[in-house]
């Protein structure tokens, strides 16, 4: 026993797993099969619910409820129906759609169910379909749904009774699941106790004085299968992580450059690796952290300096090269800007507006053009240019110990939407990084965004002092002009009186007929034009009259209306106004055109021509033609309307949200006139209500204007007889959808309840005559 226990002690775990699984296998296929003969029966389940519950679904068809739910009765015909069916030919119920298991005894009660079911279900059409009454069927039904319940309470003991053997089914297969899971549980508590929790559990006391930071103790466990192999390992790793332990200290105080101990050249240890690496990333980090600190505070501290000096590009110019000469620690530095040209021709120009620390230049020019020097290249190919070998003859650094060459140079163009508007241009004795190399482009995108504000600015005060002195001018010129106007007023005046100064007046008239936008013709007695101002030329270019202008006769180009204007203007040549509108075709479009025609008289009262004065029209008369089209509608509608509402017996009024009225019937307005009431539009129904009916009638109302349709029927008790009164209150929607009033429609159903009632009365005459026989 002893030897054999001894060899188990070596096993490999992966042989305990496999012989472990293949337990769990036959547990698994033991699980299943006592789930597939015991598991939750969803048909025992369905059976109860429905079959047992028959009596429960059926309650609303019950004689005693039957006139509540008589809406109902198809619906819940159909319920039972199928149920009834699925449990005889098969089919699916439930909300699971679960088919149904049809079990021979449970489908032989059911049979005898529908035996009694069938004659009740008829006995309820009847009564839907409104052939018997309720209480003319009441004896039948009750005595026909007794039976069925009675039926029905025979099924429910079949279901129990077949839902009970199903039951004990399950308690036999469960408990042998029982017992096979207590002995596999058994025999895999033995392997793991004995065979892996001891050794790990042995294993865990010594990895427990590693985990407390004790490194110098080892693992005393030499058995031969994998938990021998951890220990082993385990003493391993503990030499690894003393190692890692004082290189991660030394990195942790801050001696980026520590030496990693105990290692080969050609090591394969992955944590020493990935420390040496991380050493690597956190001097990487720690370089890139401080350049990024950099960049960021130059670009807050140029933001400000952009932010205060955008009114005055000089200004803002200085600052931001002397600053940024500063910040870079470079020597020199100057900021160049491109002009904009007010001629499309004209090319733009590279202007040196601020330069710092310059103390003698050299092929340093106050205007460059594009593609001229390192500067205009950059411009011209819109990308930074970076020279670390600088020409002799470029710049020299001075300062007070002597002179230098600068060792590189470096020149960015401000670029915004790939649009340049200026250059910066750096030069430093020592190397400039690539990092303050792009703290430089990433800020010539916002130096460009002022450039471009501060210019626009500029324009801006330069526009706004150029509209001043323009306003200014205005105003002396129409100071000027309405002197002017005051005098031509007197000229026309003088005109009347004097007309051989007319020649000496033309200019002032021509200036006065063609500031307006009538056209305007002037003839003599022999129909020659004396005179025709701008308007009527411009709209006669193109057409057939485009060849009339002055001394040409007027009545010569106008074809087939000839005689027409020849008979308007003799009329005006002996002494007559005229004033009408005709319709006209000019270009090929018709327009409708006002004409004014006025006899020229002298001091004599000589008639000596006419004046013909002429506008369009046309969207005055499109108007005017719309409006009468619209009243013609409305009046149409008008009549409609009092046609529907007054060719009718019933009563009918509408009100607005405010509930006055906005449209009445004769009816209605004559049966209040009896009562001494005068029923208008405008009125408020409120105020000619009776003060028992104002609470009803405003609540229904409300309710109307609240999108709510109402029929209303009412017994109205008069001394001739009693009156069913059948009202419709309903609400009046506009295009929107929204409610903008209530139609009220009343009619008398007196006669059509009587009718229903004796309808009624001989269906259970009939319906006595049928059961007799």
């Amino acid at each position: 026993m002893a030897n054999w226990r001894r060899k188990l002690y070596n096993w490999k775990i992966r042989n305990l797993a496999y012989s472990m699984g293949f337990g769990i296998i036959l547990l698994v296929c033991a699980i299943y099969l006592v789930i597939s003969k015991t598991g939750v029966d969803h048909q025992s389940i369905l059976r109860t619910k429905t079959l047992a519950n028959l009596d429960n679904i059926s309650l609303p068809l019950a004689p005693q409820y039957i006139a509540e739910n008589k809406e109902n009765i198809g619906s819940n015909i159909r319920a039972i129906e199928k149920i009834l069916f699925a449990y005889s030919k098969g089919g699916q119920l439930g909300q699971e759609e679960t088919e149904v298991k049809i079990q021979a005894e449970v489908k032989s009660a059911v049979d005898d169910l529908i035996k009694y079911w069938n004659p009740l279900k008829k006995e309820l059409y009847k009564i839907q379909d409104g052939e018997n009454s309720i209480e003319g069927a009441r004896s039948e039904l009750e005595k026909k749904y007794a039976a069925f319940l009675k039926e029905q309470q025979k099924l429910k003991k079949v279901v129990e009774k077949v839902n009970s053997e199903e039951e004990k089914d399950k308690a036999f297969y469960t408990i042998l699941l029982f017992i096979y899971i207590l002995l596999l549980s058994s025999f895999i508590y033995w392997i793991i106790k004995y065979l892996i929790l001891n050794p790990i559990y042995k294993i865990s006391l010594s990895a427990r004085e590693l985990a407390k930071g004790n490194l110098t103790e080892k693992i005393n466990y030499n058995s031969k299968n994998e938990l021998g192999y951890i220990a082993q390992n385990i003493n391993s790793m503990a030499e690894i992580l003393e190692n890692a332990t004082d290189f991660t200290t030394q990195i942790g105080e801050g001696k980026l450059d520590a030496k990693y101990h105990g290692l080969a050249e050609d090591h394969d240890n992955s944590l020493a690796t990935s420390l040496l690496q991380m050493r690597e990333k956190m001097q990487e980090s720690a370089k890139a952290e401080k350049e990024r600190s950099w960049v960021n505070e130059g670009l807050a501290k140029f933001a400000d300096i952009l932010r205060n000096n955008n009114d005055n590009i000089e200004e803002l110019s200085y600052q931001i090269i002397s600053n940024l000469v500063k910040f870079m620690e470079a020597n020199q530095g100057a900021l160049f800007v491109l002009t904009e040209p007010d001629d499309e021709n004209e090319e733009p120009k590279i202007v040196l507006e601020s330069a710092y620390a310059y103390q003698r230049r050299k092929r340093i020019k106050q205007e460059i053009s594009i593609g001229e020097g390192l500067v205009g290249q950059s411009v011209q190919e819109g990308d930074k240019l970076y020279l670390t070998e600088v020409p002799e003859d470029y710049i020299e650094i001075k300062s007070g110990l002597g002179e230098t060459l600068p060792r590189c140079v470096l020149i960015v163009p401000l670029k915004i939407n790939d649009v340049t508007k200026g250059v910066v241009e750096i030069a430093s004795i020592q190397q400039i990084p690539p990092y303050k190399i792009d703290f430089v482009e990433k800020l010539g995108e916002n130096i460009a965004s002022t450039i471009a504000n501060t210019k626009t600015n500029e324009r801006t005060k330069k526009l706004l002092m150029e509209s001043q002195e323009m306003t200014e001018q205005m105003r002396s010129q129409e100071e000027e002009m309405r002197q002017n106007m005051e005098e031509m007023e007197a000229t026309q005046e003088e005109m009347g009186r004097a007309q051989t100064e007319m020649a000496e007046k033309e200019a002032n008239l021509n200036a006065l007929i063609n500031n307006t936008t009538d056209s305007i013709i002037l003839i003599d007695s022999d129909y020659k034009i004396i005179l025709m101002n701008d308007v009527i030329k411009n709209r006669y270019k193109g057409t057939q009259y485009e060849q009339m202008k002055e001394g040409s006769n007027a009545l010569d180009m106008l074809g087939e209306v000839r005689n027409e204007w020849k008979a308007y203007y003799d009329r005006v040549f002996k002494g007559e106004f005229l004033s009408f509108t005709i319709k006209s075709s000019v270009q090929g479009e018709d327009s409708y055109r006002h004409y004014d025609i006025h006899p020229i008289k002298q001091k004599d009262g000589t008639i000596t021509g006419a004046s013909v004065f002429s506008r369009d029209i046309t969207k005055e008369k499109q108007l005017e033609m719309q409006r009468e089209e619209n009243a013609e509608k409305l009046a149409q509608r008008e009549f409609v309307l009092n046609g529907m509402i007054n060719n009718t017996d019933d009563t009918f009024f509408a009100i607005n949200t405010n509930y006055e009225i906005l449209v009445v019937n004769e009816v209605l307005k004559n049966r209040f006139k009896e009562s001494g009431v005068e029923l208008k539009a405008g009125l408020s129904i409120l105020s000619i209500l009776p003060k028992e009916q104002l609470e009803k009638w405003k609540a229904r109302y409300d309710k109307a204007l609240a999108g709510e349709k109402l029929r209303i029927e009412e017994i109205r008790e008069l001394k001739t007889g009693n009156l069913t009164i059948e009202t419709r209150c309903e609400p009046i929607y506009n295009d929107e959808g929204a409610v903008i009033g209530v139609s009220t429609v009343s009619r008398d159903i007196t006669e059509l309840k009587k009718a229903q009632e004796a309808k009624e009365n001989l269906q259970k005459e009939l319906d006595k005559i049928k059961s007799k026989k």
